[in-house]
């Protein structure tokens, strides 16, 4: 029979060696592990090259011809204020999760400047068609306005998600939510039953 030390050593050892040996990087916290740093470098060359096609743009009377001044009823700006909201987004992302690093967003870091166009674009059109509804008089396209939604729009892809939703149920749910009163100025036969 063994010494009762030499059975309690084999257990401190491994006591041990769990200690030293951490699951997560050193730096961060338990639930996360420390941020790759190519993700960093990665959001910085997209907010470089958004910065040099902004300054393309605006010194090359070329570059503005051969673009289209609008995209239906918003101008095509919005896809650059989109995709640069989303690459800000992702920054802030780095700079408060670096050391809680979730695996699962690598890929919405990589992807954020074309999310970010698509739902600066699509967004800014969305609140276009949300506002002419909401009016008896023709609303007149404001190129600023449009450029601050898809801005807001890319940076905050929750608020995207939420301007459809109620604009769907604006559109296709009528009744299912409180209905503008009667006679407000929510657009043509709003509040209205024929």
């Amino acid at each position: 029979m063994r010494p009762p030390a030499r059975r309690v050593r084999p257990v401190a050892r491994a006591v041990l060696v769990r200690m030293s040996a951490p699951e997560t990087a050193p730096g961060a916290s338990e639930n996360g592990r420390i941020m790759p740093q190519r993700f960093f470098w990665v959001e910085m060359v997209y907010l470089t090259l958004l910065i040099g096609l902004f300054a393309a743009y605006e010194s090359s009377d070329g570059l503005r011809d051969a673009l289209p001044q609008a995209l239906g009823p918003v101008p095509v700006g919005v896809v650059w204020f989109g995709a640069t909201g989303a690459v800000l987004a992702g920054i802030g992302g780095i700079y408060y999760h670096n050391r809680t690093w979730n695996p699962a967003y690598d890929y919405w870091h990589y992807s954020r400047p074309l999310v970010g166009a698509v739902i600066g674009g699509i967004g800014a059109l969305l609140y276009f068609v949300s506002v002419s509804i909401g009016t008896k008089t023709a609303v007149e396209p404001n190129a600023l306005t449009f450029d601050a939604v898809a801005f807001v729009l890319g940076f905050a892809d929750d608020a995207f998600r939420e301007l459809i939703r109620k604009l769907t149920t604006l559109l296709f749910g009528a009744g299912k939510e409180a209905a503008p009163p009667q006679g407000s100025d929510a657009g043509p036969g709003a509040g209205e039953t024929t």
